[in-house]
């Protein structure tokens, strides 16, 4: 029993590719997306014209079915940053967009570090 409650949390920390699908009008011209992230990120969040898509996902590959053809605004957020990009999607072929993605342990021990430098500077200059 144990050993099936540790393989079901392994399962659920590792990220998956995610598959959705874009609320697009049945005679609009559509295509296909493919977020490709440099790394597992965390909190993955993906707008295509202010429509959110994809949201709070754990993964490195996102792909995104019945985009609207043409350009794009993509709003996308991982590990606590944000990318926004004009995208142009075309119908005969996936448009795949490489992202990188910064660490997630590494924006908390950077505030972290700026936060401590400000203390010390503070207390020091009164």
């Amino acid at each position: 029993m144990r050993l099936a409650v540790v393989a079901l949390l392994c399962l659920a920390a590792c990220s998956h590719d995610v598959h959705v699908r874009y609320p697009a009008a049945p005679d609009e011209p559509t295509g296909t997306v493919v977020l490709l992230l440099s790394q597992p990120a965390s909190d993955v969040n993906v707008a295509i014209n202010g429509i959110l898509v994809v949201e709070d996902a754990h993964t490195s590959r996102i792909v995104i079915a019945n985009a609207p053809a043409g350009n794009q605004d993509i709003l996308m957020t991982a590990n606590g940053s944000d990318k926004a990009m004009r995208v142009y999607i075309g119908t005969d072929h996936a448009t795949t967009i490489p992202l990188g993605v910064p660490d997630a342990s590494s924006g908390f021990l950077k505030s972290l570090f700026g936060t401590l430098v400000t203390i010390v500077a503070y207390s020091l200059l009164r």
